[in-house]
């Protein structure tokens, strides 16, 4: 496995755990889920950007 496989996974794997802390605090709703909704939006968003952009410097890695 190369470097670059490796950053996706963890990237995608950052993505994923995201993702359920946002679904585990909708989940608990109240006041908790209206400070931390946002904020966890914008990092799963963020994650999912580095995720994309390391499948693409893999796709450029291997046209060569």
């Amino acid at each position: 496995m190369s470097l670059i496989t490796a950053f996706v996974l963890v990237a995608a794997l950052l993505v994923a755990v995201s993702l359920f802390n946002g679904i585990v605090s909708m989940a608990h709703g109240g006041v908790e889920d209206q400070a931390a909704s946002h904020r966890l939006m914008f990092r799963r968003v963020g994650w999912q950007g580095l995720a994309f952009l390391f499948i693409l410097l893999a796709l450029l890695v291997n046209l060569k």
